[in-house]
């Protein structure tokens, strides 16, 4: 079982295992959010590192789907609010 901790409308969902004490950020926000195609979450994950502070954050992405790792759920909360704050921010400026 899993315990969610934050859903974001980007498409990212905080959540840990109930035996665990690792916090897992994971989710494949689409284009319609981020205002940018990515060709892979790989992809996604490498422009989050450039732009977003992970200090704290580990990252396992693979393929087609986004994942990070930290060790409390304020910190991966924090982070998938930078992420939806950067985007919000980026489609702005687009418009």
């Amino acid at each position: 079982m899993s315990i969610t901790h934050y859903e974001s409308p980007s498409g990212i969902e905080v959540y840990q295992f109930e035996d665990s004490d690792t916090i897992h950020i994971s989710g494949n926000p689409p284009q319609s959010y981020t205002g940018i195609e990515f060709d892979s979450a790989y992809d996604f994950e490498e422009y989050v590192k450039d732009y977003i502070n992970n200090d704290g954050i580990g990252f396992d992405s693979e393929y087609s789907q986004f994942f990070a790792y930290t060790k409390t759920p304020n910190r991966a909360i924090k982070f998938v609010k930078d992420i939806e704050q950067w985007f919000d921010g980026f489609r702005k400026k687009a418009r």
